[in-house]
């Protein structure tokens, strides 16, 4: 049986994407390449929830025994970091928040996310998942009187969630 253990996740993020088709692009049914100019966001996040989920179909009929049949309908995806928040340059709040110079809150550009288990090349055992997403949230601050400072961000992915082994 394989054992993971996250230890040394990779989690990039950009707004520029190197390659013939960028996931999230419409019509984009196969995904190549890579972000260019990234920005490593590995160091500031505790731990991240990537979720997949498609739309329940009903497609019963009456030749359908008396059961309900159903399909899958359309995909979302939705990602999850949380982070030790850090109001410094280039940490957590100038890259993320309110005006953050790579995927500000309610900006309207585009963003890839490339999350890697390992920091290894990619590989069928170390996969790439990469997505855009949409800034429609930025929680600020979190915490208690003598606790770390810590944020939780979710963010919708926009188009099609891919797995790259090369």
């Amino acid at each position: 049986m394989a054992v993971f253990s996250m230890t040394s996740a990779t989690v990039l993020i950009g707004t520029a994407w190197t390659g013939t088709a960028a996931p999230g692009d419409p019509g984009t049914q196969t995904v190549s390449g890579t972000i260019a100019s990234t920005t490593d966001l590995t160091t500031m996040i505790s731990s991240i929830d990537i979720s997949v989920t498609a739309d329940e179909l009903d497609f019963t009929n009456f030749g359908s025994g008396g059961w309900h049949q159903k399909i899958a309908g359309l995909k979302a995806g939705t990602v999850q970091f949380n982070f030790n928040q850090d109001f410094a340059a280039s940490k957590v709040d100038a890259l993320l928040g309110i005006g953050g110079s790579v995927i500000p809150f309610g900006g309207s550009g585009t963003y890839y996310v490339d999350v890697k288990p390992t920091s290894a090349a990619r590989s069928t055992t170390n996969p790439s998942t990469v997505f855009q997403v949409v800034p429609l949230a930025y929680q600020v601050l979190s915490g208690a009187a003598g606790a770390l400072a810590v944020v939780s961000i979710q963010y919708p992915t926009t188009g099609q969630v891919a797995r790259l082994t090369a």
